[in-house]
Order: structure tokens, then C-alpha cells, then sequence
């Protein structure tokens, strides 16, 4: 009995871990949006691009320190290159300065270690020109902007999305990397390996309740 006992709460405990996890890492997203860009793009020319990042496509990060971030560019055969954003007085808006080191074609994409980043920022055409993706977000949550304020893009004619979702008031500052009420930034391995171990576990305390009861 003792060991069954233990078998139920294992099992209990992994499904909890499991369905816990799934809806909270759903709202941990991002849209980033570019500023308007140089009209023409050479390689090994020196270009400020200004961009970005809205915690649901709406709004400036609400968790905390959203860390370093950056904009990343990849070309036609997979090699990347990134550039490192600077943070400027409005909250959410990044300069970078970036240099295409060849001729050809490039996604650009955002980079930052706490929520999902965007990764369909932009398709730079090197020489040539900044095409800017449309977006996915048919409506944002309201936000008081200032003076300065996004360049929103149109959305794609087969964007679709859920009720923007309005701002929480931060209430203190979350240290990077760690979780917070709104979009915890718990990394995706973590509930893999804790339900392998705990299913590792159930497969042992099975195979020793059949023995000890076969």
C-alpha cells in the first residue's frame, strides 16, 4: 500500500508540473517593431536601425529587466550575425547599429534571454532595401504613448489574434531569468526534465509494486 501510495503522488505531481507550465509559458511573447529604415541598404555600410520590443505586441516589457537585447541578422545559408541594442529614454525602444558583412538577402530577428522573441522582424535585400514584416496583431491592448511612440506596421491580410491583453502594473522590479506574475520566464527544459525524472520514477515504483505483489 505504502508504495502505491507513493505511485499516486508522483504521478500526481508530474501531471501538476505539466498543465501548470503549458498555459503559463503561452503568454510570455513579443512582437518587435523597426522604426522607419534607411531607404537603401549596401553591405559594409554603417546603418542605425531604432526598433521595439512590446511585451503582447502592445505595450513596453511589464516583468522586470528585460536584459540585453538585440536584433539578429541571417542570411540565405543560415549564418547570423548580431547586433547589440541600446536602450534609449523611452521605455521598450533599442537602437542597434548594423553592418551587413555581404550581398544578399536577410531576416532580421530580435534577441533577449527572458520571453519568446520575434523572429520575423524584417527581410533586408543587401543592396536594396528594408522590407518590414506586417504583422500578426489585429488589434493592441490600450497604451498611454508619449510624444514618442511605435511605427506600427499593418497587419498581414491573414492575421489573426487573441484579445489584446492589457498592462499589469509592475509592482517591483523581477530579476532577469527568473519568474514573474505575468509571463514567467521559467526556460522550457525545465518541466521535460523534471517529468522524465518523475515518470522514471512511476516506471520504478511500478516494476517494484508487480514484484513485490506479483
Amino acid at each position: 500500500m505504502r508504495t502505491r501510495r507513493i505511485l499516486v503522488v508522483a504521478l500526481t505531481v508530474l501531471a501538476a508540473g505539466l498543465f501548470t507550465q503549458t498555459p503559463a509559458s503561452a503568454g510570455a511573447w513579443e512582437e518587435t517593431l523597426l522604426d522607419p529604415p534607411p531607404a537603401r541598404i549596401e553591405a559594409g555600410v554603417t546603418y542605425t536601425f531604432g526598433y521595439w520590443i512590446l511585451q503582447h505586441g502592445s505595450y513596453p516589457f511589464k516583468g522586470g529587466d528585460l536584459g540585453p537585447t538585440a536584433l539578429r541578422a541571417t542570411d540565405e545559408q543560415g549564418a547570423s550575425v548580431d547586433f547589440p541594442g541600446t536602450g534609449s529614454a523611452t521605455d521598450g525602444h533599442y537602437s542597434a547599429e548594423v553592418v551587413f558583412p555581404h550581398d544578399g538577402t536577410w531576416t532580421i530577428s530580435s534577441q533577449h534571454e527572458v520571453i519568446m522573441t520575434d523572429p520575423n522582424v524584417a527581410v533586408v535585400t543587401v543592396p536594396g532595401a528594408v522590407a518590414i514584416t506586417p504583422s500578426d496583431m489585429t488589434e493592441r491592448a490600450p497604451y498611454e504613448w508619449g510624444t514618442v511612440r511605435p511605427s506600427f506596421p499593418p497587419p498581414a491580410a491573414d492575421a489573426q489574434n487573441s484579445p489584446p491583453i492589457p498592462p499589469k502594473e509592475q509592482t517591483e522590479v523581477a530579476p532577469r531569468a527568473h519568474t514573474t506574475p505575468d509571463d514567467p520566464a521559467l526556460p522550457m527544459w525545465a518541466p521535460v526534465a523534471g517529468g522524465a525524472v518523475l515518470i522514471g520514477l512511476a516506471l520504478l515504483l511500478i516494476r517494484r509494486f508487480r514484484r513485490v505483489n506479483g
